[in-house]
């Protein structure tokens, strides 16, 4: 507890009056020797103690009535993070008052000295407090011309709402603007903008103020959440430029709860150790613009779409949850679902109250195919505008390109390994496309015609009982599910687990389980819909007939290899349906097959529209639009792999026919083509890229040619062998140091096969990965145009990493609707679509509206680590800078208490006299006759 006005505690010293008073008026009392006295003495000895007691009292309460008025003057304040409680100095000093005072009506010399001693020591003690609380503020508050200031304004989405005519944004940076205007000649400011990716508004720590004030004025809200302890790092970053020693951070903000990594207290260690190693610990100064009381807000809170792929071929479902996120009931209005900036529909939504969540569903069917910009939105007055509105980018198909490959094409259609799937994928089989228009663009292949050729383009390729396929095959399949595409596994009665469970590509295992033997039982087995936790059976969980399908014949499974589940499974156990991501394609393996044979499931109502199900989850990893907010958005445009960069030319020509991304290098392509415009003799190809070693050590290196090939690794000489298996020589790696890497491939005639294999330090021999290697950049690195949803220009670029291609927008993510002009770029990454402006859409946190202030607890783990105050006002940051006190004022309090005792005393006073002039009408009785007879001789 400290005092604004100290000096005003001088009045202390009319406590004194009282006690004065009260010393002369016993100093003025002189005994008069009166005979009759000596009657009422024993009357008054009975009364000398209670009298004693409400002399005693009086005396307090007149005291402590100038003590409170004196220390109200004196207006008392206590300190933020106060480590002395108030609570308890102040009413030990008031009853030291209080004691003192009544000791000099305390009539026992004994007891007189032991009040007053105790009195003393009780003033003693809070003065003593009062004097340390007042050194410790000096220390944290110290006066100094010059400082670092970085001030952190939080644009949250939540900062938007509205109160008295502004929105607490606006409020944050009026405050600011006063701060900065009324700072100490050479202050230096920087300025941090906090949401979901903090940015420094100001390179350098700024002195001038009208520079530091143009800043604040163009500052807008992002929305989103704000990072608190990512803003107040980066805040940290403009201190350590600062040359002054005072170092302070000042956060504007409402408190809001999510974003401040509070369950996360290493996070505040780490923060504590950097501005350790600064030369001056900051301090940081919480200016808390408070939350709404009540809260009336309607949320938006995201988009979700009935079908994995979507297509022109006939409507789709939009579903978009509404939520009251607030303490009151709201109405909705109208939500508007838009396409493109045009609006499709609108559906009206009634009253919602509090916590009440209803789903509003819209169809609609795209006519174009390409990225959509899907909007929804309502005209609702509530505090939050901001979430009032939803945006998501769609990748709408114009057809799918499935190629059916059938390990048992012999016999009639229907008894083949894909008849019953071909039809199912056929047109007009799920209702038939609209207008003649259909999604699914199926083709039959048997395995024995099949060629590295047939697997360009494909969306989705199904191996439908294929017992086997080619190493070259099986290479480039797995490269391309690798890229993005999907594979869909039927294992049938002829497929081989020897191949199958030994299928390795640049991603790992293919297959999802390991294949066993097959199981046959006469009765079958049903699917047990139960178990169904495979996305793409999620319309088959209730109200389907698969249960009342039967299978005879299937194959027994292992357990999922790494990064694979398990999506369903029969009703004795055994895997049905198992999956697993594989680069950025999907594979997908149904351990029965789908035709007579195996069992009566193409006989069930729910078949087709299963095959479509699997085949459309297989297909559905496109390139995703819709991003979380982060600092420089990403978006996935090419292979999430490493590999090696492949040119692809014909031998009597130097252009390049084909430039791709290769996983490894490992090919039998025999005697066919490696690609298309390629000949199957008279190629050659070269690769390019980085070699990364897992551990440190000597690696061996061999190859498996025919015909020619020559390997750079570093700066090693060329190695050079044809024909056969070869050593290429003993190289000395760094783990994780990337080492340039080259090679070379030349077929003239013939079979055509290529493999290199590496023997680790203490490993086996075995094909290098393709995870160790990083392709060489693309060249494509220009810059591209970009409109974020402020409609700011910014740049965007390509990004080539061990991840594989990424559109990277520069600067931080507001959430909205970027428009990156990507020209025919867009025609590669998206199939389908011309090119031209792509939309990406930023999501925000649904938790920002769901508003939860900070609590004492939450702020006293900050203050654990760093050094927090409290601060209420504008007013208040100054008195830090001038090293004056500031806190939470009680001199109301005293004053309250004062007025209260000043009438307790008045009672005290009256119910005192009463009571004395009552005992003193004493009635002396002397009786009817003359005791004394002295008078008569």
């Amino acid at each position: 507890m400290l005092f604004l006005s100290p000096w005003m505690l001088l009045g202390l010293a009319g406590i004194s009056i009282p006690v004065l008073i009260h010393l002369v008026r016993k100093q003025a009392a002189k005994p008069v020797d009166w005979g009759a006295m000596r009657f009422l003495f024993d009357t008054v000895a009975i009364r000398r103690r209670k009298m004693e007691w409400e002399d005693l009292l009086l005396m307090a309460a007149r005291c402590l009535l100038l003590a409170l008025v004196a220390l109200a003057v004196a207006r008392p304040f206590v300190p933020p993070d106060s480590r002395i409680p108030w609570m308890f100095v102040l009413p030990a000093g008031l009853l030291g008052v209080a004691l003192v005072a009544g000791s000099f009506v305390v009539s026992s010399g004994k007891w007189r000295w032991m009040i007053r001693l105790g009195g003393l020591l009780l003033l003693l003690g809070a003065a003593g407090l009062v004097w340390f609380e007042e050194v410790l503020n000096l220390k944290r508050f110290e006066a100094t011309g010059r400082r670092d200031v970085a001030l952190v304004i939080d644009a949250s989405s939540s900062m938007e709402l509205r109160r008295d005519g502004q929105t607490v944004f606006e409020r944050a940076i009026e405050e600011a603007r006063d701060l900065v205007r009324d700072a100490p000649r050479g202050t230096a400011f920087t300025v941090v903008l906090g949401g979901p990716a903090p940015v420094a508004v100001s390179a350098t720590p700024l002195t001038h103020r009208a520079d530091v004030l143009g800043l604040l004025d163009g500052l807008k809200p992002v929305g989103g959440t704000f990072r608190a302890h990512e803003a107040l790092g980066v805040a940290t970053l403009g201190l350590a430029d600062g040359t002054n020693a005072a170092k302070e951070i000042v956060v504007f903000t409402d408190a809001q709860r999510h974003g401040w990594r509070l369950e996360n207290p290493g996070a505040w260690e780490s923060l504590e150790g950097a501005w350790e190693a600064l030369p001056t610990e900051p301090k940081l100064l919480l200016r808390n613009l408070g939350g709404p009381s009540p809260f009336r807000n309607l949320m938006l809170g995201g988009m979700e779409f009935s079908r994995e792929v979507v297509g022109t071929d006939r409507a789709v479902a939009i579903r978009v949850p509404i939520e009251n996120t607030g303490s009151e009931a709201v109405t909705a209005g109208e939500v508007i679902l838009e396409v493109d900036g045009k609006k499709v529909d609108g559906q009206p939504v009634g009253l919602l109250v509090a916590g009440q969540v209803e789903t509003v569903e819209f169809r609609h069917r795209f006519r174009q195919s390409g990225p959509a910009v899907v909007t929804a939105r309502m005209a609702v007055d509530d505090d939050l505008p901001g979430d009032d509105r939803v945006e998501r980018v769609a990748v709408v198909r114009r057809s799918l390109s499935v190629l059916l490959v059938d390990g048992n094409p012999s016999g009639d259609f229907l008894d083949r390994a894909t008849g019953y799937m071909a039809l199912a994928l056929a047109p007009k089989q799920m209702g038939g496309g609209v207008d003649g228009v259909d999604l699914m663009d199926p083709e039959v292949i048997p395995v024995s015609r099949l060629k590295a050729a047939d697997l360009e383009g494909r969306d989705v390729v199904v191996l439908a009982d294929v017992p086997r396929l080619p190493a070259g095959l099986a290479g480039e399949l797995s490269r391309r599910v690798l890229d993005g595409a999907g594979l869909v596994i039927v294992a049938g009665p002829r497929c081989e687990p020897d191949f199958y469970n030994a299928w390795d590509g640049g991603g790992g295992a293919v297959v999802p389980v390991p294949l066993g033997d097959e199981k046959v039982s006469a009765d079958g087995v049903s699917p047990a819909s139960a178990t169904f936790v495979h996305e793409s059976l999620e319309l088959f969980r209730t109200r389907s007939d698969l249960e009342d399908g039967l299978v005879r014949r299937w194959r027994s499974t292992g357990d999922p290899v790494e990064g694979a589940a398990r999506g369903a499974s029969l009703a004795n156990g055994d895997t049905w349906v198992a999956s697993r991501s594989y680069g950025r394609g999907r594979s997908l393996l149904v351990a029965c097959a789908l035709d007579a044979r195996s069992g009566n499931l193409p006989a069930r109502r729910s078949f087709v529209p299963l095959v479509h199900e699997w085949v459309t989850w297989a297909a559905g990893d496109e390139v995703d639009l819709n991003l979380d907010s982060a600092w420089s958005p990403r978006v996935a445009v090419g292979e999430s792999r490493g590999g090696l960069r492949a040119s692809y030319v014909k031998a009597k020509g130097k252009q390049v026919a084909v430039e791709r991304v290769d996983p490894a290098i490992d090919f039998d392509w025999g005697d066919q083509s490696p690609a298309r415009n390629l000949p199957r003799d008279q190629f050659s190809v070269e690769w390019r890229g980085r070699l990364v070693a897992p551990v440190t050590g000597t690696y061996r290196f061999e190859v498996e040619v025919d015909d020619d090939f020559e390997m750079v690794l570093g700066d090693a000489g060329r190695k050079r062998v044809s024909l056969g298996r070869h050593g290429l020589g003993e190289f000395k790696l760094e783990a994780g140091e990337p080492v340039p890497f080259s090679a070379r491939y030349r077929e003239e005639s013939g079979e055509a096969f290529v493999r290199l294999f590496w023997i680790p330090p203490g490993g086996v021999r075995s094909l290098v990965p393709g995870t160790a290697f990083l392709p060489e950049s693309s060249g494509e690195m220009s810059t591209l145009g970009v409109v974020d949803p402020q409609g700011v220009p910014r740049a965007a670029h390509l990004e080539q990493s061990g991840r594989g291609s990424a559109l990277v927008i520069q600067g931080a993510a507001m959430p909205g609707i970027y428009r990156v002009d990507v020209g025919e770029l867009g025609a590669r990454w998206l199939p389908d679509w011309e090119g031209g402006s792509l939309p990406v859409a930023v999501e925000a946190s649904p938790d920002e509206s769901r508003f939860e202030a900070m609590t004492d607890d939450d702020l006293s783990l900050v203050s654990g680590r760093i050094d927090l105050v409290r601060v209420g006002s504008v007013d208040d940051v100054r008195a830090v800078w001038e090293g004056r006190g500031f806190g939470r004022g009680i001199w109301r309090l005293l004053a309250l208490a004062g007025l209260v005792l000043f009438l307790l005393e008045s009672v005290l006073s009256r119910w005192v006299s009463r009571s004395r002039r009552t005992a003193e009408d004493v009635h002396v009785e002397f009786g009817e006759t003359t005791v004394w007879g002295g008078g008569h001789r």
